[in-house]
């Protein structure tokens, strides 16, 4: 069964040209659910999947049915290297096992399909063992949004597996994706983001000036967390003040760097980098304790490090892009801007942002209603509805 698997993640490699993080996605997923199938135990597999952005190729199935958008930025990522345990944070060494995602939120008992009922052909998977691996994954707690891409993957898996006349039907066919409710991504205040960038400046050594920078270009670029550690030295054009991103599907932007950001930068490439590199010849742009490419559990880890430190919870490398975006947005600059800076194909992709400032405004507690000649706050329970009526009755008076 693992065969066709294999096939599979060949066939979206070669002929779909799935990124890595997507293949490594699909994989977990349909290795987890033929564990499940075949009565072995059930690997929960999340924790090998990259975090900071959903796999972005899932069929039409897990656009419509996952809704919570960005979520596997939740997962714990991958290690440095398979041998590499810890990691320099803040100039002190941590294990690397440190995080948070959906594998933390399911139990870890184990689970599998009584054997009685196992199967060893995908052939004999009908929609009753479909359902019941979606019965499976809701007793594990996994978050709908999770459960919603891995049916997806059992969809466009079966969808490739009957087109190669692998199997005589489609299990799936008249089977409904699961429905997860829709949320508005998170940004966090610019104050926040104030603290967050703040708090390298609180320690020294290499490391730090590598996370001021760090994290600085992250938030002014809205880059994602996977095109961050994949800038090389040669994207980097100072002169320019510009940055080389090699964004989804392979389509490369520029992305301007602001004065402020180049301080950061300068203070790193001359006085921290090469510390970090030594000799080794590391092309990438942000490096390890080991002088090596930073991968994303790398920057995440160290992210959750300056966040506590800053008292900034439920935060992940998304947020800062989301961040970017509404902070834009909200001063200004126009929406085809901003969807050109963050690479977004569509402009409907990057409207979402406009929501997302609309309801910050709507919750803001100093947000105010002008009655005649006096502002009066509006989200304080003191002051809502009744209180205004109350104030009325007392002008009248």
């Amino acid at each position: 069964m693992q065969e066709s698997v294999e096939q599979f993640l060949k066939f979206l490699a070669d002929d779909k040209d799935f990124s890595e993080n997507t293949l490594a996605a699909y994989n977990n997923d349909l290795t987890q659910f033929r564990q499940f199938l075949q009565g072995e135990t059930v690997s929960d597999l999340e924790e090998g999947l990259p975090g900071g952005t959903e796999p972005e190729n899932m069929g039409g199935e897990a656009r419509r049915g996952r809704g919570k958008r960005h979520r596997t930025e939740d997962l714990t990522p991958l290690a440095e290297n398979p041998s590499d345990n810890t990691i320099a944070i803040n100039g002190r060494v941590h294990p690397a096992g440190l995080g948070s995602g959906e594998a933390d939120k399911a139990p870890a008992a184990p689970g599998k399909l009584p054997q009685e009922h196992s199967v060893h052909e995908w052939s004999q998977v009908n929609k009753d063992h479909i359902l019941s691996y979606m019965s499976f994954l809701k007793e594990r707690k996994y978050a709908d949004s999770t459960i919603a891409r891995k049916i997806a993957a059992v969809k466009s898996f079966f969808h490739f597996l009957t087109d190669k006349k692998i199997v005589p039907g489609d299990p799936t066919a008249h089977l409904d994706s699961p429905r997860v409710n829709k949320y508005l991504p998170k940004a966090i205040s610019v104050n926040d983001i104030r603290r967050l960038l703040e708090q390298p400046l609180h320690h020294s050594g290499p490391e730090a000036l590598r996370d001021l920078a760090m994290l600085g270009l992250l938030y002014s670029t809205g880059m994602r967390v996977t095109e961050l550690v994949t800038v090389n030295m040669d994207d980097l054009d100072l002169e320019n003040f510009k940055v080389r991103c090699a964004g989804k599907g392979s389509k490369a932007r520029l992305i301007p760097i602001r004065a402020d950001q180049q301080i950061a930068l300068d203070a790193y490439l001359n006085n921290a980098r090469p510390q970090l590199v030594g000799n080794n010849g590391e092309t990438a742009l942000f490096v390890n304790h080991r002088g090596h490419r930073l991968t994303r559990q790398g920057f995440w880890l160290i992210m959750k490090a300056y966040a506590d430190e800053a008292g900034i919870a439920d935060i992940t490398p998304h947020t800062l892009r989301h961040s970017f975006a509404a902070h834009m947005l909200s001063d200004g600059e126009t929406l085809r801007r901003v969807q050109e800076l963050l690479g977004h194909a569509s402009v409907s992709t990057t409207q979402i942002y406009n929501q997302v400032n609309a309801s910050a405004k709507r919750n803001d507690p100093k947000r105010t209603i002008k009655i005649g000649r006096e502002e009066l706050p509006i989200n304080n329970t003191e002051d809502g509805e009744n209180g205004l009526r109350h104030r009325r009755a007392n002008q009248s008076a």
